[in-house]
């Protein structure tokens, strides 16, 4: 993540979380130094020993920013984060009469979203109880140490040979992305790396699919035999296809980028770390002419990747390639599209505590916590990543955008575009619920 980021595309992730109400600034701040404490990487800075890079601990940790702004759809103007220079967290409070926006930012390299959530839902509960007045700790204990062990997969020698012998798949897959070159969304150049990112950075729109929807794209998975995920990536898919026909061309590539979490069992006390790799899913054109058949080929490919560990083929292959001509930086060039778009389903958060709840909503103190929102990072001629985030029994559909290549206009097609089809799919569980009564 460090060999990725540039100042044009910062390897930036966002939560954006948004309160009726004003959040206690007392607690706040009280509740932000407990939970950076437990989570090291959040306040550490990356300095450089001979030719390695390693973490040591910031010489101030990182601490809440307050601004008084209205609050309106998109995000406020953000500067990037140097993980060299300074934490790589910032967590910014935004307030206006009656609402609060609480953003928090993480540099990838500290942790994915996983990791981004963990800490968020940290921060929450703290919050929380010391708006309350209740100082004792209901967190679970976390285990700093695992921090050690990333990377390890928490593998036996054995399990670990066997992990390997299933990455022939994984290497024909590892072929075929060097060997095809997918199209970007929208052609376009990608920005050199003495440049800057767009002033709106970062740029993106949310929208929602509320309680019933939410229930009937998951009845509508269970009905199909596929997963909530299999769902919204064909309908990635499909929304792809429409707007690269729009561009005239549908003769190359589509890839979608989806993330995996490399996370076991052991690691349910790992403080926040980045431990997803990522997958590429290719198809052509004709590949996507049917829904249903392109929705049964993107099941039966998930579930290879499951079966045979594929997540773990980008890692292994990154690691072999430290010692090959051109390590790293031959797949990080600026001039090389590796993704379409990004999609990430981060599941639900906030859904196992006993926390204080108003119509079935997060409680802090005075303030009522109305939706959260997710921020994936965008890469040099990949102009659009999808985020969705399960809260409260609803989903919540972000698109981070690249506002140099994309307009408002665009971007709020693109979004409803794809909200549209998921919502199309859960309202096919509807549908066949009614045929059937």
């Amino acid at each position: 993540m460090l060999a990725d980021d540039r100042p044009a595309y910062p390897m930036n992730c966002f939560a954006r979380i948004r309160f009726h109400g004003r959040l206690n600034r007392t607690a706040l701040e009280s509740a932000m130094a407990i939970a950076v404490s437990r989570h090291p990487l959040l306040a550490a800075v990356v300095r450089r020993s001979g030719s390695q890079d390693f973490w040591v601990a910031a010489d101030q940790p990182p601490a809440v920013q307050w601004r008084n702004t209205p609050l309106v759809e998109s995000l406020p103007p953000l500067a990037p984060l140097d993980v060299r220079v300074e934490p790589g967290l910032r967590v910014v409070s935004c307030e206006d009469a009656g609402n609060t926006d609480l953003i928090i930012q993480v540099h990838h390299a500290c942790c994915d979203g996983v990791g981004v959530l963990r800490f968020a839902e940290d921060l929450f509960l703290s919050c929380a109880l010391a708006s309350a007045g209740v100082w004792k700790s209901v967190l679970p204990t976390l285990c700093p140490e695992r921090l050690l062990d990333r990377g390890k997969f928490d593998q036996t020698t054995d399990r670990l040979l066997k992990m390997m012998s299933r990455q022939e798949v994984g290497a024909l897959g590892a072929s075929q992305f060097r060997k095809r070159t997918p199209e970007p969304l929208v052609p376009h150049q990608a920005r050199p790396d003495d440049s800057s990112p767009p002033a709106d950075y970062p740029a993106s729109l949310t929208r929602r699919l509320d309680g019933a929807e939410s229930t009937g794209l998951v009845m509508a998975a269970r009905r199909l035999g596929v997963t909530v995920n299999d769902l919204l990536v064909r309908d990635c898919f499909l929304t792809l296809k429409r707007w690269r026909k729009r561009t005239g061309d549908q003769s190359g590539w589509v890839r979608v980028a989806v993330p995996v979490n490399l996370r076991t069992r052991a690691d349910r006390r790992l403080p926040a770390a980045n431990m997803a790799s990522v997958v590429f899913l290719d198809r052509l054109a004709r590949h996507m002419d049917d829904s249903e058949r392109l929705l049964d080929s993107v099941h039966q490919e998930m579930a290879l990747i499951k079966q045979k560990q594929l997540g773990a083929t980008l890692v292994l292959t990154l690691e072999n390639s430290r010692s090959m001509p051109g390590g790293l930086q031959e797949f990080v060039r600026p001039d090389h599209c590796t993704a379409t778009a990004f999609l990430t389903n981060l599941g639900a958060v906030l859904d196992r505590y006993p926390v204080p709840q108003k119509e079935g909503r997060f409680v802090v103190g005075d303030a009522v916590l109305q939706s959260m929102e997710a921020l994936a990072p965008l890469r040099p001629l990949t102009c659009a990543a999808i985020a969705v985030v399960a809260y409260a029994g609803e989903l919540h559909i972000t698109l981070h955008y690249d506002s140099r290549v994309l307009t408002v206009t665009d971007a709020r097609e693109l979004i409803e575009d794809f909200t549209g089809r998921v919502r199309q799919s859960a309202d096919a569980q509807v549908t066949s619920d009614s045929t059937i009564g």
